[in-house]
């Protein structure tokens, strides 16, 4: 499920089209917002689609180990101990997961290419290193430690995948992540018997906070910008990139309307999407303004937190 970072990912996203857009239509970018949301899913059950077709790679492969005028039998049997163990059997024929991919239209077809390049070069370096040829018995847990570096070392960081997922959309390099923790919890839901599909969110507050962080602000851009000025001279201003703008703004909307949501997650929030969406000075930029300006809000009696809200704050 996502994480309350991976929802500030996509609210900051959603702040900077906004800003960027000829019109400032809000209900259109609020329904862009909750789409990107939703294509996370999407592609995490692209994810899970690559075990439905390396489950039917394996069957292939056992197929031809079997037709060899000179089949080894240990690799034939390591290979139908993994076709059928049930956590495969769960994983590729589960109708809750089969029902979503029906759902989202979720199949490779023609790039299906992508993945058995992916598949070969792992099953040769697995061949090559004498695995299936080994007699011992396999465990379920043997099983899923395989099936973790399969997913590990042919999918989660191939760079041919990735460019199929960019092609397809380009916010997905950075939904990458958020999908793959979900992929990977479903195997050990598998595992565990347990349903295996991941919910997007944990809870409702979680579900509502991205709509919620937006909305609020886009109602308060004037007063975070008027304040944004007062603390930076007008050269630091004009040089503020749109993206820290959007960091700061949603940083200082998280902190004075959501008082569940302690201070420090939100200031060290604002240092990762800076490190990773700003530049080489943005984190210690946007941290001196966001102390300066805080400073001035917790005095006027605007920081108040509640419950969780008030741990270090």
């Amino acid at each position: 499920m996502l994480t309350r970072r991976h929802i500030r990912i996509k609210v900051m996203q959603a702040l900077f089209a906004y800003y960027q857009g000829e019109s400032l239509d809000r209900q259109r970018a609020l329904e862009g917002l909750n789409d990107s949301i939703e294509s996370i899913y999407e592609l995490y059950l692209y994810e899970l689609r690559m075990f439905w077709q390396f489950h039917r790679f394996l069957a292939e492969r056992l197929e031809i180990e079997t037709n060899k005028q000179f089949p080894i039998e240990a690799r034939k049997n390591r290979i139908a101990v993994l076709l059928d163990m049930p956590f495969m059997h769960a994983l590729v024929n589960d109708e809750g997961v089969v029902g979503a991919w029906e759902k989202k239209r979720v199949f490779w077809g023609e790039t299906v290419d992508v993945l058995r390049t992916a598949f070969f070069e792992f099953w040769n370096d697995v061949a090559e290193s004498g695995w299936l040829d080994e007699t011992d018995t396999l465990t379920e847990a043997d099983c899923v430690i395989w099936f973790k570096r399969f997913y590990r070392e042919a999918v989660a960081n191939n760079e041919s995948i990735h460019a199929h997922y960019e092609a397809v959309s380009m916010h997905w390099a950075d939904d990458l992540d958020a999908a793959q923790m979900m992929a990977v919890q479903t195997l050990q839901n598998a595992k565990r018997s347990k349903p295996l599909l991941v919910r997007l969110f944990k809870d409702e507050s979680d579900a509502q906070f991205g709509a919620s962080l937006f909305l609020k602000a886009v109602n308060a851009h004037e007063e975070w910008m008027d304040r944004i000025r007062g603390k930076a001279d007008k050269w630091d201003y004009e040089r503020l990139a749109p993206v820290e703008r959007c960091i700061l703004e949603m940083t200082l909307t998280e902190v004075v309307h959501f008082p569940e949501v302690p201070t420090k997650v939100s200031m060290n929030e604002a240092i990762e999407l800076a490190k990773q969406y700003g530049s080489e000075k943005s984190p210690g930029f946007i941290n001196g303004l966001l102390d300066a300006m805080l400073i001035d809000l917790k005095a006027e009696g605007r920081i108040q937190k509640l419950g969780r809200g008030l741990i270090e704050s």
